[in-house]
């Protein structure tokens, strides 16, 4: 049962993530407010790799037991 919560845990963190790589991408279009964008992307950056080390933290544990 654990296996499958950190499965559906797992693909929850991975779309988090997905949304993340794409808002990053779109905060490099050309625009004249620099410094809000900024603010987007470190934003979308620091939630990403969150999401990411989410996931290694679940399957890390999943594979243990």
């Amino acid at each position: 049962m654990k296996l499958i919560v950190a499965i559906f845990c797992s693909l929850f963190l991975l779309a988090v993530a997905a949304f993340c790589l794409f808002g990053f991408l779109a905060t490099f279009e050309p625009t004249d407010k620099t410094t809000q964008f900024m603010a987007f992307r470190v934003g979308y950056a620091l939630v990403g790799v969150g999401s990411l080390l989410g996931i290694a933290v679940l399957i890390s544990k999943s594979l243990r037991k």
